[in-house]
């Protein structure tokens, strides 16, 4: 299990960012006109989290820090963005500047580019606390869900260097400083729920934030015995002596220090918003057979009660029910993961040694539990505790002390920025409401194919219709294409401790993705391909164009197309294992679908990308959608799932292909084969063969039924 999970982690793990050097290398003059402008001088880097302090005179006025180097948050790309922002003592953002990141639909697009970078200056002045955006995520086209994280991250990193700085002076304030600080000093050692920064798996555990044990099946085997159930059954049955049964790990994953570093800490922040006001998290993870969380918990009739674990402080025992519990992604060699909340008043004290119990219970009358116990005290590094009396004042000397630590404003409140993917999905409700509409109109479309598909004007109509909405409005509007980096991301996602938040961030992509994988999997690749991919419908809507002005138009041999074919599922693998591999970590080879170009940008891109672009669309004038045919790594990953497809609902008769070719001359995109079989991963279910199948006026099988019942009603009528 653990090379495993070693061997995945190299092969899908994120490259490390390019490297920044110290931060007050990269603040540059360019990059402080846009943080902080105006700064008289810089202090030095220090604290936790780290900052650099801005002065005006001898005053601290703001602090300047990189998400990089604090959160190490990501975006679209699995590959961590380095913004440097700046946050004032009255917990304002003074200005943020990106400069570093590998966010896909953002790198080499000048466009975007000046985009996002408008969109991070014009935070300035944004409270942390509420307050309206200067701009929309969705002012960068297309990219909305890398401009709202670091957005969020710029939040969330401020907020965080702020509190800290505010703590900092409790802990540090004498009695009468402290009584003028908005603040009170620190009497009695407490959990530090302010200072934050990365570290890596080993050290928590080095340092005992995290502790852990490991139980083999002879130790349960020697522990039922002591208890005398030698022998009893077992929900989960034991295994040779020296195999492992459970090994588990615990923490206090309150501090953000050790729950940051454990969730992600964006999505601590989100937990910790959802926790109860003065709770307490417990993160608990295993690996191994033994399931920690059983199976009553989702049982009414059980009281949904944990029975395998409990919480053990001076005598008392702490116990949990299913409103405690909240679903954590398993690290490092992990396959379990859970947080368990112990409320305010439930009596536990945090800072006091503790003891987690792994329960395993046996099944009869009655049933017999032994527990196997992991002790566990906070460290003392995540823990303000109070200093030691002064000593007497010593005579004062006539000198004038610079302010060094800063006044911040009262009843600053520091609240932790909405989900991303809240915000997304309430920014974006209108433009839900709208695809809503549009996904229901082809879910009709195709559930009353065979009535539309009896009008050849209607079935013009109504699909050019439909191709010119998806590409005007989804397209180039909604900024809405699916492509082969949204594979990329969804695959690599679960590689690397991505939640569901995830996902959700970005609503229009997420729907449009869902109703594809269905429809793959009902119907075929072509209902995507043939109806929802807005750079399809631009290649359709031209080649109507080009065949009005009767360009001509060329179809390869049939031994050379499918040949051809090949090309998009070569350019699917490669892509995929290139960048999945981090053999391309910048992701250039992305750029082999135009998309980007094309409609998400609007053509708005560096004249290389133009360029092919504009080729492509030039060649599917003379060739149906040779683009999407021949060289679609998108469309070669959907036409590779179309192999799962449950439902035929092309229609055929016995005549198609023998002797019938009609069908197959009248495929724009020749996925018929001469014997009259629709070859479904080729196929973009235009319907246009369905239009022939109805067509009685050219439909051999149609015509020759027609006139033989026109021979027979005039010996029917003399009859």
């Amino acid at each position: 299990m653990r090379w495993t999970s070693a061997l995945l982690a190299l092969l899908f793990a994120s490259p490390a960012a390019a490297e920044q050097g110290r931060l007050r290398d990269r603040l540059t003059p360019e990059v402080m006109a846009v943080v902080y402008p105006g700064a008289d001088r810089l202090g030095m880097e220090e604290g936790s989290p780290p900052a650099i302090a801005v002065f005006k005179g001898e005053k601290v006025v703001a602090y300047v820090f990189s998400t990089l180097d604090i959160i190490a948050a990501t975006g679209y790309s699995t590959t961590p963005f380095d913004v440097i922002a700046g946050v004032d003592l009255g917990g304002r953002i003074t200005g943020a500047k990106v400069i570093f990141h590998q966010e896909s639909m953002i790198v080499h697009d000048r466009v975007r580019q000046r985009q996002i970078d408008t969109l991070l200056a014009r935070e300035a002045g944004r409270p942390l606390r509420g307050g309206t955006n200067a701009l929309p995520p969705d002012y960068v086209d297309g990219a909305t869900i890398s401009a709202r994280a670091m957005r969020a991250a710029v939040l969330t990193t401020a907020g965080l260097v702020l509190r800290a700085r505010v703590a900092r002076v409790a802990r540090t304030a004498e009695p009468a400083a402290a009584a003028a600080t908005p603040v009170t000093a620190v009497t009695v050692p407490t959990l530090d729920l302010e200072s934050f920064s990365i570290k890596p798996w080993n050290d928590l555990v080095g340092e005992g934030a995290v502790v852990r044990r490991r139980v083999t099946s002879g130790e349960v085997a020697r522990a039922l015995a002591n208890a005398g159930a030698a022998g009893a059954r077992l929900d989960w049955p034991l295994g040779a002596a020296d195999d492992l049964y459970i090994e588990f790990l615990t923490a206090l994953a309150t501090p953000p220090a050790i729950g940051g570093n454990l969730l992600g800490l964006l999505k601590f922040e989100d937990y910790k918003r959802e926790l109860p006001s003065g709770a307490q998290a417990i993160y608990v993870a295993s690996n191994g057979p033994y399931d920690f969380l059983g199976t009553r918990y989702f049982r009414e009739s059980e009281g949904n009660r944990f029975d395998r674990l409990r919480v053990v402080q001076d005598g008392k025992t702490f116990s949990f029910v299913q409103r405690d519990y909240a679903y954590a992604t398993p690290i490092e060699a992990q396959q379990l993961a859970g947080l368990f909340a112990l409320r305010a008043n439930s009596g536990f004290d945090p800072v006091k040694p503790w003891r987690l119990d792994i329960l395993i219970n046996s099944a009869g009358t009655p049933p017999q539990t032994v527990a196997f116990g992991l002790d566990y005290k906070i460290p003392d590094a995540y823990l303000i505790v109070p200093p030691p009396p002064p000593p007497p004042p010593p005579q004062p000397e006539p000198q004038v002390q610079p302010q060094l630590e800063p006044q911040l404003e009262p009843e600053t409140e520091l609240l932790p920025p909405v989900a991303t993917w809240v915000e997304a999905w309430s920014d974006a409700r209108l433009h839900v409401a709208m695809l809503a509409v549009l996904l229901s109109v082809l879910t009709l479309i195709f559930m009353f194919q065979s009535t539309l598909a009896r009008s050849r004007v209607a079935h013009r109509l109504v699909r050019t219709g439909f191709l010119l909405v998806v590409l005007v409005w989804l397209g180039w509007t909604a900024g809405v294409q699916l492509s082969i980096v949204n594979v990329i991301n969804y695959l690599r996602a679960p590689f690397n401790h991505v939640e569901i938040g995830f996902y959700l961030a970005e609503p229009l992509m997420i729907i449009i993705a869902g109703y594809t994988l269905v429809s793959v999997v009902l119907i075929g690749r072509g209902v995507f391909c043939g109806w929802l991919c807005p750079f399809g419908a631009l290649q359709e809507l031209l080649g109507q164009l080009s065949r009005a002005l009767r360009v001509p138009q060329w179809n390869p041999p049939v031994a050379l197309e499918k040949r051809l074919w090949m090309g998009k599922y070569i350019a699917a693998a490669t892509v995929l294992v290139l960048v999945m591999t981090q053999v391309d970590p910048s992701g250039a080879t992305l750029e082999i679908e135009p998309f980007k170009t094309a409609i998400t940008s609007k053509f708005t891109r560096a004249w290389p990308y133009v360029t092919y672009a504009v080729a492509l669309l030039a060649i599917g004038l003379f060739s149906e959608r040779a683009y999407c045919r021949f060289l679609c790594p998108l469309g070669g990953v959907l036409a590779f799932l179309d192999r799962l497809h449950l439902l035929n609902l092309l229609k055929r008769r016995p005549e198609c292909g023998n002797p019938c070719h009609l069908c197959e001359r009248s495929c724009p995109v020749r996925a018929i084969e001469k014997t009259g079989k629709i070859v479904t991963a080729e196929c973009f279910q235009c319907l246009d063969c369905q239009v022939e199948y109805y067509d009685d006026k050219r439909c051999p099988p149609l015509v020759q039924a027609a006139k033989l019942r026109a021979s027979t009603l005039p010996s029917a009528a003399g009859g």
